[in-house]
């Protein structure tokens, strides 16, 4: 009996320490950058992790942008960078184009039907300071590098210049990331600013997304071209991915991957 029962000990122990050794032999992948793409990695993740017992997949929150992953990505404390840009050519790594979705300008209370991009010059020259229903109109913006103020921007060469004079005042909120950006649009009665439809689904916010130029801001409409302002997004890695790196990034890339990316209103990317 007492041997018996020391066997039984011992079996135990063993048990214990293979369950202890498996557990650290589970690899991470570590990632982290843009905040729109941070629920639907969140999403990703779990899906893989799931089906993959031996990975653990840790995504940054708060977000850090697109210059907090290239620079993360730099000193290897990211695996994969979620980037709003692709890499430059004097920046470490490689990347590749990966999900899409329409670029949003959006209003908490302002009014729902929609804008013009000369009004929305306006708006942002501060020229037009109230909405068409008398409500005091209150900017919110985003970091004069962010990819989505570089996006705003593009819409035409009047909204470069009143985005332009319009990061030049200091009487204006200056949201961090894009999970801010649009907390703080649903959260200021008359906002007005960019965020993505992604995010919105995502997130499940109640915000009025506007029309531009009568164009809505649908997946539809951005697959077909007739609302071409949208946000590209890009995976970066290292140029020698680990092996569980390059397996989680080949699933980011797969037909299920992007099934679930399409129900959240992310589109693949243009090539």
């Amino acid at each position: 009996m007492i041997f018996r029962a020391k066997l039984h000990d011992l079996s135990l122990v063993l048990i214990l320490f293979q369950a202890t050794v498996a557990a650290s032999a589970a690899e991470t992948v570590t990632v982290g950058g843009v905040g729109s793409l941070t629920p639907l990695l969140t999403e990703l993740s779990r899906q893989y992790t799931k089906a993959h017992a031996g990975i653990d997949v840790v995504v940054l929150h708060p977000p850090i942008g697109s210059a907090g992953g290239v620079r993360a990505l730099g000193t290897s404390k990211v695996d994969i960078a979620l980037l709003g840009r692709a890499l430059k050519a004097d920046e470490s790594g490689k990347s590749v184009a990966w999900v899409r979705t329409p670029l949003v300008i959006a209003t908490a209370g302002g009014q729902s039907k929609g804008l013009t991009r000369p009004q929305l010059a306006e708006m942002y020259a501060g020229r037009k300071t109230t909405w068409d229903n008398g409500k005091p109109l209150r900017l919110v913006m985003r970091g004069a590098t962010e990819s989505e103020t570089t996006s705003l921007r593009a819409m035409s060469p009047e909204i470069d210049t009143a985005v332009g004079d319009a990061l030049k005042r200091s009487d204006l909120p200056v949201a961090e990331n894009d999970l801010e950006a649009l907390d703080t649009l649903a959260r200021i009665s008359g906002s007005l600013g960019t965020t993505t439809l992604g995010l919105i689904t995502a997130q499940g916010v109640r915000i009025d997304a506007l029309t531009v130029d009568g164009k809505s801001p649908t997946v539809k409409n951005m697959e077909t071209g007739s609302y071409p302002w949208f946000r590209q997004y890009y995976l970066a890695h290292s140029a020698n991915p680990s092996a569980a790196t390059a397996a989680f990034l080949a699933y980011l890339r797969s037909p299920a991957a992007l099934a679930t990316a399409r129900k959240m209103d992310y589109l693949a990317a243009k090539p």
